[in-house]
């Protein structure tokens, strides 16, 4: 059961930088435009990871320029999805938000029959269809009145961010093979860091937003997005080792307990750690997740299992 621990070491992992986005955007990101100051440091950091596989990785300029083109553009896609996300996280719990990105693989699914042939199955088809209709039903919320509003801009949102994310997926997968996975990286992570240099020549409120969050705790923001990312990149360490030990659905299954994780994990900090992540935990407002989070679990699992619905 070695693959299985590394398996469900990634969603932890994963799950702890859900949590630290939502201490950064809730104590470090208050205000117009502050969320571009995130969005500008995690752009930073895409370049210092470049510069390191430069160092170590032979034969990064040997990619063809038509390669290069996508790989960049995929890093503009993952630059895209992360700004949306950290966008909804200004105005949503974080319990919330990340069950929205068990919808990733639906829209990869279309994106993969377009751009690399592969085909759709009827069990995939109404997979997707319960996915979504899970990520709907976390858009409903009861009001203090007991009234149900459709929280539609948070949809809307993280829609597109896992749209940009399944796009930042395909289109990486679509030129890279196994022997060139750091070559292709290098020039992903190169795409990132250019469409963080355009939002800083174009907009001068996410300068200003990303100055004065240098003056007031720069140390400690840059500490713990750099900290993030590598935790982020432990995650996705573990999760390819444990692709290497066990077949491809079951990990994917186990990757499926992240928004568990971070349910269990804002229920942690709520009761004992507030100043980092505080939700309210009420049954009015914990049935929509769990109903939702269990639908949407269900669909990707009958997805990749092939389960009859």
């Amino acid at each position: 059961m070695t693959w299985f621990l590394y398996a469900l070491g990634a969603p932890v992992l994963w799950a702890l930088v859900n949590i630290a986005d939502q201490y950064l955007v809730n104590k470090h990101a208050k205000g117009e435009h502050q969320v571009g100051a995130l969005v500008l440091f995690s752009s930073l950091v895409g370049i210092v990871v470049a510069f390191i596989i430069a160092i170590f990785v032979n034969g990064i300029f040997e990619v063809n320029t038509h390669d290069r083109l996508i790989l960049i553009l995929s890093g503009f896609f993952s630059l895209g999805w992360i700004i949306l996300y950290l966008k909804a996280l200004e105005i949503e719990d974080v319990s919330s938000i990340v069950p929205w990105f068990l919808t990733i693989p639906v829209f990869g699914y279309i994106f993969a029959y377009i751009f690399l042939g592969e085909t759709l199955t009827q069990i995939q088809m109404i997979g997707s269809i319960v996915v979504l209709f899970g990520g709907m039903i976390l858009s409903f919320e009861v009001n203090e009145e007991n009234k149900v509003r459709f929280k539609t801009k948070v949809a809307l949102m993280m829609i597109s961010s896992c749209i940009f994310a399944a796009l930042w997926g395909v289109l990486f997968k679509f030129v890279t093979v196994e022997d060139s996975f750091w070559v292709s990286s290098f020039w992903e992570y190169i795409g990132l860091g250019l469409a963080g240099l355009l939002i800083w020549v174009s907009m001068r409120s996410y300068r200003k937003a990303f100055s004065h969050m240098i003056k007031t705790g720069g140390n400690k923001i840059l500490t713990l997005n750099v900290s993030s990312e590598a935790v982020t990149m432990g995650g996705n360490f573990m999760n390819n080792f444990a692709l290497l030990l066990a077949p491809v659905t079951l990990v994917f299954l186990v990757a499926t307990f992240q928004p568990i994780i971070v349910l269990g994990l804002t229920f942690i900090c709520t009761k004992f750690f507030p100043w980092i992540v505080e939700e309210k935990f009420t049954k009015k407002h914990l049935m929509p997740k769990i109903v939702a989070m269990g639908i949407m679990t269900v669909g990707r699992r009958s997805k990749a299992l092939g389960f009859k619905i």
